[in-house]
């Protein structure tokens, strides 16, 4: 058995390539002819079969590399299987990016070849992105039906999906408690359009909502949007896209002009309730309430080079 050294020390005795079939239009398929036979591989036959595989791959053999070839959903399914089993300080990550959204990888651009991410947890489960609710949670469910039409791809289905939905835009009536570093907290309770907790900084197809984020930080950078009318939305989108919304993102200050519209904060814990689904990394679960927090330095990634 061949073992390779990481950087980082580490031993790695098994390389595992996880290949969503559906993913970049059936890629997956010719990728896998160009796999090493020494390596081994396991084509996706539903989300809840790979995610059983994964996790009891982990349990078999820890020191495992999981190649992931798969868009943000299939890294959801992976990281929580592999935080599920238990060996997140053993097995790594390295995710091939093929699918519709490629969001998370994004935020690789600051970070060295290999590094340990901080995962978030909402609930009972691990988002490695962003976990996000209202508005921009009801354009991924548009956006996922209009992505099945042809010559349809996941940033364009993004942006048909906004579109839609501020034709049909209902105001969150949630509350939200931040807890910051320091153990003290913060309450806003008013309407609300949307709020995003991020690990990662982009998502919807390429949206930097949340630029001040680091996937080691040990904190969670939020952005929430007021209940602005749809003139007034359309007038944030350009610098919402961009990430020009903030000011400084260091230190998580906000532009002035966008204090009345927008609230972005950094703290260790959210507390949603007064909604009815949250979606994390694009995957939508049905909740009215939810508790997100920061495990720091959760899980190894090794950065893949083309």
């Amino acid at each position: 058995m061949e073992i390779i050294k990481t950087k980082f020390g580490r031993e790695i005795k098994r390389i595992l390539h996880i290949l969503n079939p559906l993913a970049g239009h059936g890629m997956a398929k010719k990728i896998k002819k160009h796999i090493k036979d020494t390596d081994e591989t396991y084509m996706s036959e539903s989300p809840a079969a790979t995610s059983r595989f994964i996790k009891e791959s982990c349990q078999v053999e820890p020191d495992t590399c999981f190649t992931v070839y798969g868009g943000d959903g299939t890294v959801h399914r992976a990281v929580n299987a592999v935080m599920a089993s238990g060996c997140n300080k053993e097995a790594m990550l390295k995710i091939v990016p093929i699918g519709s959204g490629n969001d998370f990888i994004r935020s690789f651009d600051d970070m060295p070849d290999e590094f340990c991410a901080d995962i978030m947890k909402f609930n009972e489960k691990y988002a490695a992105n962003i976990v996000n609710m209202g508005f921009d949670c009801n354009v991924v469910k548009r956006a996922d039906k209009v992505k099945k039409l042809p010559l349809i791809n996941g940033p364009f289905a993004y942006i048909l999906g906004v579109i839609g939905e501020l034709f049909h835009k209902k105001p969150l009536k949630a509350r939200v408690v931040l807890t910051y570093e320091d153990g003290t907290t913060e309450e806003i309770n008013e309407e609300l359009l949307l709020i995003a907790i991020g690990n990662g900084r982009w998502y919807g197809g390429g949206f930097k909502a949340i630029p001040g984020a680091k996937l080691d930080s040990g904190t969670l950078d939020v952005t929430i949007i007021r209940n602005v009318s749809v003139a007034r939305f359309l007038s944030l989108v350009g610098a919402f896209k961009k990430g020009t919304h903030v000011l400084d993102s260091e230190n998580a200050i906000i532009k002035p002009k966008f204090e009345k519209y927008l609230i972005y904060k950094r703290c260790v814990g959210v507390h949603v309730d007064g909604i009815d689904c949250v979606c994390a990394d694009g995957e939508i679960y049905k909740r009215n309430e939810v508790n997100v927090e920061v495990v720091p330095k959760a899980i190894s990634i090794i950065q893949h080079k083309i």
